[in-house]
């Protein structure tokens, strides 16, 4: 026998008792939230937010081609941390909202020059605009941004243009000093050019969707995005303070027959650069025109009012224990925002709430690493600034049963105030969560210094959670810090993101991690809310 092995027989007896020990008795040691704060980080949280703020998103309306976008990046950061669609094989849950949308047969784009017709494709060249139908037909005018403007002594819709068709790009030239900057002028609102348009005896418009400048939030540093694509814009963004309409209300009925191109459409129209043109415009900040021979365009826009498919992304990671995996802790955060305005000014929404789904997706990750006893539920809202619509959709039709919830924790508006503070409501209606919270402050260090409760009751109808306090499910609301009005840039297309703290987002992550995995971890559920409504 090798050197080594010899035993005596009580050392036989001690070594056979400690392997039984070891192959039955003995467990692992399980984890804690300390494996997993090490996964936030303020630069994965910028990363993601790039990637659901940034200028290509055009805002995340409810619906659009940004939100879509968002969602995608949303399953795939929640596929790759090892969650679960909730229910089936799809992570979407889809809801629908009546709202305007094309009649894709009665819309048509076409070009006759040279005596060669080409028609454009819809949805990919060309969308119709609300409150815009009917048909025209007229040979092409090109008119800058179709703006007169008596304050700024600027006027492009200029000369004979009866019977014409413009073409003209959205919102107005780009100059430091002319047209109130990136305010925007009031002068660049579309319904305003249209009614110009229209007052000039134009047969029908064509608006060009220009991309936002390159880095549109004048951070140098972010990545390099995909283009936004061109798709339908159901509403309009409505900005905190000022006089918007999503959709042209109160103006005349009679608009223009109008619809909205790509650059790659309005250059084949009009056989130019149209984004040099505009670029030519930004810098001389004088009126450019073109009036080339022989172009007719040929055009039809018509919408209708209908349901329109939106979706939340939700999904699962299954708790440690046989019999607690069974119920379920929600983190939640709405990954929408308001979309862009009629004047083509983004509402970025990067604290509102960019902020809060990228803390979201951290403290799901890190979750994951902890494996607590409860499952957890991830959701990503739509339409919450719609009047909370998506997860109201969710909570009137679970994927898993009411009794199940546990608790709901929302994340929205994260990103700004002191890095060291954090707002939570939900102790006033649910006192027995405030010994969690403390000592979720106290578990490790997550850097809030200072948690804000029991004040800004006027705004805990206003998010998410309150779909769940509505089900008797005990909720939390983190948010950034009190009075709202702090903010200045609350819904403004002045929320981007480099107005953000990203050691503060990373902060309240870590503490929300250790308030969530507290609730999933405990034996005991907390009491149910002392009113749902």
């Amino acid at each position: 026998m090798p050197r080594g092995t010899r035993w005596r027989s009580t050392g036989l007896v001690v070594g056979a008792v400690a392997l039984a020990w070891i192959l039955v008795g003995w467990r692992a040691p399980r984890a804690t939230p300390d494996d997993g704060q090490a996964s936030i980080t303020s630069k994965d949280l910028e990363s993601d937010l790039w990637q659901l703020a940034g200028a290509p998103l055009e805002g995340r309306d409810s619906p659009s081609s940004g939100l879509e976008r968002a969602a995608s990046h949303i399953e795939s950061r929640l596929k790759s941390a090892g969650f679960k669609p909730a229910s089936g094989e799809s992570y979407r849950r889809p809801f629908t909202r009546s709202l305007p949308q094309p009649v894709e047969e009665q819309c048509k784009l076409a070009l006759t020059s040279a005596g060669a017709t080409q028609a454009m494709r819809f949805g990919q060249q060309f969308v119709p605009l609300t409150g815009c139908s009917g048909s025209a037909q007229g040979e092409l005018v090109f008119l800058g941004f179709g703006i007169e403007s008596k304050s700024e002594r600027f006027d492009e819709v200029e000369g004979d243009l009866r019977g014409k068709i413009a073409l003209i790009v959205e919102g107005e030239p780009r100059h430091p000093k002319r047209f109130e900057g990136p305010e925007a002028s009031p002068d660049a609102t579309l319904w305003k050019k249209l009614e110009s348009l229209r007052d000039n005896q134009l047969a029908g418009a064509l608006v060009v969707r220009r991309a936002p400048e390159e880095g549109a939030s004048k951070k140098k540093s972010g990545p390099k995005l995909e283009p936004a694509q061109l798709r339908f814009r159901h509403t309009w963004a409505t900005w905190v303070g000022h006089e918007m309409t999503r959709v042209p209300e109160g103006l005349p009925k009679e608009l223009l027959p109008a619809l909205e191109v790509s650059l790659e459409c309005a250059n084949e129209l009009l056989g130019e650069d149209v984004e040099a043109l505009a670029a030519k415009i930004d810098k001389t900040c004088q009126p450019l025109s073109r009036r080339p021979k022989g172009r007719v365009v040929e055009l039809s826009s018509q919408t209708s009012v209908g349901n329109v498919a939106i979706e939340n992304v939700v999904a699962v990671f299954e708790g440690s224990d046989a019999k607690l995996k069974h119920e379920f802790v929600v983190i939640g955060a709405h990954y929408d925002h308001i979309g862009v305005d009629d004047r083509g000014r983004i509402g970025f929404g990067a604290d509102d709430n960019a902020s809060g789904t990228a803390a979201m997706l951290e403290v799901a990750q890190a979750l994951a690493l902890t494996h607590p006893k409860r499952s957890i539920m991830a959701c990503a809202f739509a339409a919450e600034e719609d009047g909370l619509l998506g997860s109201k959709a969710l909570c009137s039709d679970l994927p898993v049963p009411r009794e199940a919830l546990v608790a709901m924790i929302n994340l929205d508006m994260v990103g700004r105030g002191e890095a060291d503070e954090v707002a939570v409501l939900g102790i006033v209606q649910n006192p027995g969560l405030e010994e969690v919270l403390e000592r979720a402050r106290k578990l490790s260090r997550t850097g809030v210094k200072n948690i804000v409760v029991r004040q800004g009751e006027e705004l805990f109808q206003r998010s998410d959670h309150y779909s769940f306090h509505q089900l008797d499910v005990p909720v939390l609301f983190f948010f950034e810090g009190l009075p709202i009005e702090k903010n200045g840039d609350y819904h403004t297309w002045r929320d981007t993101i480099e107005r953000l703290d990203f050691d503060k987002i990373e902060h309240t992550s870590r503490l929300v991690l250790n308030t969530a995995w507290l609730i999933a971890d405990d034996e005991n559920r907390p009491p149910k809310p002392l009113a749902s409504r």
